[in-house]
């Protein structure tokens, strides 16, 4: 099992989801940098490509052009968002409150030495 990047953070937000040639609604339950768990009656099977667009607010819909069905329980499936905008993406860290971890590296006598943001 991998550990996540980010906390789920629960959310309640209409999703419009098109996979292959079906499209369909649903609803978000959780979202995660970057994922989220989504409940539709649309069929969908692992592995497959979806697109979404997530209705977090009014005004401006999160696009995902290209998601992942990682897995399907029933009526619900987790999605890695693969492509998305750098406008979407920072949305979603801001909605998720995402905060990098910082890893750090030490070796006797140096000075420490931060790895990644």
């Amino acid at each position: 099992m991998h550990p996540r990047y980010s906390d789920r953070k629960p959310a309640s937000a209409k999703v419009t989801l098109s996979a292959g040639p079906r499209v369909g609604e649903g609803q978000v339950l959780d979202l995660t940098n970057p994922g989220c768990l989504l409940q539709t009656a649309v069929p969908l099977e692992r592995d497959q490509a979806v697109q979404l667009v997530i209705y977090l607010d009014v005004l401006r819909p999160m696009r995902i052009t290209l998601g992942v069905v990682r897995w399907v329980s029933d009526k619900t499936a987790g999605i890695e968002f693969i492509r998305m905008s750098a406008e979407d993406q920072a949305r979603l860290r801001a909605f998720i409150g995402y905060k990098p971890q910082l890893r750090v590296s030490v070796r006797w006598g140096e000075t420490p030495l931060c790895v990644g943001y």
